[in-house]
């Protein structure tokens, strides 16, 4: 993750703490994460941070997909809309 991301992240954590009222609205809300770079899978361990966050935070994680920036990508990027979306909406 990058250090602009871990500093997203670690402002977010922070509103459990500091701003409790704002931080307890992300309770119950869905969460997806999707990166996109030139290099192939990311692996597992890339994913734990977004996945652990959404956790501590009492969000639902919908899941994650790495994508290439290639034209032949816009199908899975398309087909994980759908299956979050539906996931969402289902809920």
């Amino acid at each position: 993750m990058s250090g602009i991301m871990k500093v997203f992240f670690d402002r977010i954590t922070d509103l459990l703490s500091i701003e409790k009222e704002l931080g307890r609205k992300l309770r119950g809300k869905s969460m997806a994460a999707i990166s996109v770079s030139l290099g192939g899978n990311l692996g597992e361990h890339f994913w734990l941070p977004f996945s652990e966050s959404a956790n501590y935070l009492g969000m639902n994680y919908l899941g994650h997909i790495h994508t290439l920036e290639d034209e032949d990508e816009k199908d899975n990027l398309k087909e994980f809309y759908t299956r979050i979306s539906n996931a969402y909406l289902t809920k």
